[in-house]
């Protein structure tokens, strides 16, 4: 605990998240935090004032001092001060008219006095009872017809103060205390009229809003942003309508389970929390509480959301959702596609992310990013993500099917909306229940090819790529330029088959004899006889691997390929390489 004698003065200090209180001139400060409270310069330290010399200081001040200066200066000195504006000489009309209407204090209705070191009604806890009585009186009498009323981060540590000037407001309707530090509120306290209350960056906890809360019987809007709360760990009172928890440390919906019980709920606002789940469990996969369906506006901007999951539980724990904001969340910068899938590493479009997310709520929502929903949008939204789910299993086995339409609970709905997507599986189970590509599928369309370009010295480069067998040699070429950086017309294409060819031997002076010449005992390729099989000159090897030439043609390469299982060995081979050999 450190404690501050500021002597009824003001002293501003320095603490990244503090409570305090303010009492017999003596302000005492409880760090939340390891760092040490550092103590600001105190040579512009400023008195603290009563709540009406705040307001005449920030809405009448101006104005005498403007009249006081139209009395002292003349009306040559005056136009010596002309303003100039490129130039030319403009002159203020209409600002003594706005001064003057300020000035009027009986009649404002929104005051400011955010920043003004209020206290209270007196600059002091030491005046007497009866110049306070007289004071409070006169805030009413002063401006009695305010509606909105802003203390943000003044001195005000007592309720009992914050009472003291609402009570004498009868209009008041909106009450800001931001960045305040309270003590305990008093039992006998009640704000009457008071509909809507700002509490931001007060570092109160849960219980001690609530009971705070409890204390207005007509609040309809309440707002707790910046006050370091995990979890909501009481219901708060059945009048609340409007609840907004901004840049808190929520990090799952379950936290806010008790607020389930408002029967009036209707905007919740948790924005810049770190959600990125329902449950606070990973074992519980149903949520076992639902916010009533008079909540129609939820804002998950700005969250850690990484996971459809949480998406696809929100009908379900909303129900009576209408407007739903989820912008800047880790999730829209995934490729629409699971990775097993797609091997695209780009991150969804915005067009992309909206149609993926409206597709996950039923009609009933009729807002997305404050852009409203047409039957066209909704249409086209759930015809694009039912063509992925269709994408994502035919990329996978009948067997993983249950599993992949479990994250997709709308797939039945659609499908009865919508024509049912072909499934065409790439990977297949025989009657042996060994696992095949499907004959009819786009993987089967496809060769898989390793170009392997010899750079001398036993080195080589290698690319390899799936191509359509639909490709003729020229695209081929084109695609292996783009590769290996070389000329269209510069390089030839060789298929390494795993085919073998015999080879001429010659015998001594007699000539040549051919292998089927030899009896059966000869050795063969893989036969253990330690031949080199990877080809060479005759009298080398008795078999050489075969190779054959793409030639130039528009004829498709896979009736060339009809059969390979594999890889497809291509060796690439430069002209001037090629002269060489």
């Amino acid at each position: 605990m450190v404690t501050y004698v500021l002597s009824d003065m003001w002293a501003p200090f320095k603490g990244p998240s503090v409570t305090g209180w303010v009492s017999n001139g003596t302000m005492q400060v409880e760090a939340n935090t390891q760092e040490r409270i550092k103590e600001s310069d105190t040579s512009h330290v400023k008195a603290n004032i009563p709540q009406r010399e705040a307001l005449r200081e920030k809405y009448a001040s101006e104005f005498e001092n403007s009249l006081a200066q139209n009395a002292s200066v003349s009306s040559a000195t005056a136009q010596s001060k002309a303003i100039e504006i490129s130039g030319k000489v403009v002159e203020e009309v209409g600002f003594d008219k706005i001064r003057e209407q300020l000035a009027e204090l009986q009649e404002l209705r929104i005051v400011l006095l955010d920043g003004l070191r209020v206290v209270g009604v007196l600059a002091s806890y030491n005046q007497a009872q009866v110049s306070h009585c007289v004071e409070a009186q006169k805030i009413g009498e002063t401006c009695p017809k305010i509606t909105e009323l802003d203390l943000s981060r003044s001195l005000l540590s007592r309720w009992r103060d914050v009472w003291d000037i609402c009570n004498q407001l009868k209009h008041l309707k909106k009450l800001k205390l931001n960045g305040n530090r309270f003590q305990a509120v008093e039992d006998d306290l009640t704000f009457k009229g008071i509909i809507e209350l700002h509490l931001e960056e007060t570092l109160l906890s849960w219980d001690e809003i609530a009971a705070i809360v409890y204390r207005f019987p007509g609040l309809t809007s309440l707002t707790a942003s910046a006050n370091q709360l995990s979890e909501i760990t009481c219901p708060l009172p059945s009048t609340i309508t409007i609840l907004t928890l901004e840049h808190n440390e929520i990090t799952s919906i379950s936290a806010l389970r008790h607020l389930a019980t408002l029967p009036k709920l209707e905007h919740l606002s948790i924005r810049g929390n770190g959600i990125n789940t329902v449950n606070q469990t990973p074992t519980d996969t149903t949520p076992d509480f639902q916010f009533p369906p008079t909540l129609r506006s939820l804002d998950l901007s700005r969250n850690n959301i990484t996971s459809w999951t949480v998406l696809n539980k929100l009908p379900t724990v909303f129900p009576g959702l209408t407007t739903l904001r989820i912008t800047a969340n880790p999730l829209f910068d995934q490729p629409p596609l699971p990775p097993s899938v797609s091997e695209a590493s780009n991150p969804m479009t915005v067009d992309e992310a909206f149609m993926l997310t409206l597709s996950r709520f039923p009609s009933s929502l009729t807002t997305l990013n404050y852009s409203t929903i047409s039957p066209q949008d909704r249409s086209n939204a759930e015809m694009y993500y039912l063509s992925l789910i269709g994408k994502e299993l035919s990329a996978t086995s009948e067997e993983e099917e249950p599993v992949i339409l479990a994250t997709h609970p709308r797939y039945s709905e659609l499908c009865e909306l919508y024509v049912e997507p072909t499934i065409t599986r790439a990977v297949v189970s025989d009657s042996s229940g060994a696992r095949v590509i499907h004959p009819r599928s786009v993987a089967a369309r496809l060769v898989k090819m390793a170009f392997r370009l010899p750079l001398g010295n036993d080195e080589s480069k290698c690319q390899i790529k799936e191509i359509p067998g639909s490709f003729d040699t020229y695209q081929i070429k084109a695609l292996v330029s783009r590769l290996f950086g070389l000329p269209a017309f510069g390089f030839r294409l060789i298929w390494e088959t795993d085919e073998w060819d015999p080879v001429e031997r010659e015998i001594g002076d007699e000539g040549v004899v051919e292998w089927d010449e030899d009896s059966e005992d000869e050795d063969r390729p893989g036969t253990g006889s330690g031949l080199e099989t990877t080809g060479g000159s005759p009298d080398q090897s008795r078999f050489v691997r075969r190779e054959v030439e793409l030639v130039d043609s528009t004829r498709d390469v896979g009736f060339l390929f009809q059969g390979e299982v594999g890889e497809v060995r291509i060796r690439v081979e430069t002209l001037g390489f090629a002269s060489t050999r």
